[in-house]
């Protein structure tokens, strides 16, 4: 069996509604999900990563434990604090036909990591094990130095390398900044999953084909990225591209997380001598996955309750994006 690595931030959301109910929160971001959404599904996956030993870190790394996830290699710091994401929802967020920017949640995000972080044990990387990384936290310059030897490592060991670009504005506001590190992954990925978002505050276009041709396929041969406004998923390689229909919610971070779980749920199944990324087989099997376990995963988000006059009633997960 494939081992899944899993290399990204942990991080606590916390919803409030405008007058400072708590909604309440829930691990994240997409690949700490992703992870604990694969560790329930059977699969060995290791969590590679650093967290505060604080409060707020035993919650996440409690999470990921009893979704069967291996933390041995989470370092827990002691000189910072746990990244915590705060988010408000003003009233009309209530409505979802709200799209006013007054209707959109608003995030703070609060941060204190050791000035050169993510010192922990590397983990066991065989050839054909999957490496999932992306995030700021894997262009962040505290952890940078550190993680590029892991990531290099992994490369000389064969394994397969998936990369996640994308990152919340508030970490980096000038993405030239950044932009050496964002390639330099890219040219280790074999596979690269973007968003919409992602793709505009990145390389500042949202047309996927479009980004693809010019700013992805030298790095990269194969895509995919999420369209929830257009509704489709589409998987790009080599010039061609085959699409799948997404639901209304997949513009949430758990709808996200849920489809990264299944096309690295997919590929893990794939025989060695099977596995070949470009084929269409394959990559309509991905999508299908992909399709299929983000539904699953927002089907299983129940309501909140919430108070007559609260904003509601709508799972935490439906406010964070």
């Amino acid at each position: 069996m494939r081992k899944i690595i899993c290399i990204g931030e942990c991080s606590l959301n916390v919803v409030f509604d405008t007058v400072g109910r708590p909604i309440g929160s829930m691990p994240g971001g997409r690949i700490v999900q992703a992870a604990a959404m694969l560790g329930r599904k059977g699969r060995q996956v290791i969590m590679a990563t650093d967290t505060g030993a604080d409060p707020v870190g035993d919650i996440i790394v409690g999470f990921l434990e009893r979704a069967g996830v291996d933390v041995r290699c989470v370092d827990r710091y002691t000189d910072g604090r746990t990244a915590l994401n705060v988010t408000v929802i003003p009233s009309e967020a209530a409505t979802p036909s709200a799209t006013s920017s007054a209707a959109l949640p608003s995030l703070t995000r609060y941060e204190q990591y050791p000035e050169e972080a993510f010192d922990i044990i590397w983990p066991r990387i065989d050839p054909g094990d999957i490496v999932l990384f992306g995030g700021h936290y894997a262009i962040d310059r505290r952890m940078r130095e550190r993680m590029s030897k892991l990531l290099a490592h992994a490369v000389e060991r064969k394994a397969i390398m998936i990369y996640l670009p994308g990152f919340l504005p508030q970490q980096q506001a000038r993405i030239t900044r950044v932009m050496p590190e964002i390639l330099e992954n890219m040219e280790i990925a074999h596979l690269i999953i973007t968003r919409n978002k992602d793709l505009q505050h990145i390389f500042g276009t949202s047309d996927a084909a479009d980004c693809y041709a010019k700013h992805i396929s030298f790095y990269c041969r194969d895509m995919i990225n999420v369209d929830a406004d257009a509704g489709t998923i589409n998987y790009f390689c080599n010039g061609d591209s085959t699409s799948a229909a997404i639901p209304s919610d997949a513009h949430t971070m758990m709808w996200n997380a849920g489809a990264t779980a299944g096309i690295v749920d997919a590929i893990a199944d794939v025989a060695d001598e099977n596995l070949d990324l470009g084929s269409d087989k394959l990559r309509q099997d991905i999508l299908s996955s992909a399709v299929r376990l983000g539904s699953e995963t927002a089907d299983l988000s129940q309501p909140n309750s919430l108070s007559a006059d609260g904003p509601g009633p709508k799972h935490i997960s439906s406010y964070i994006l």
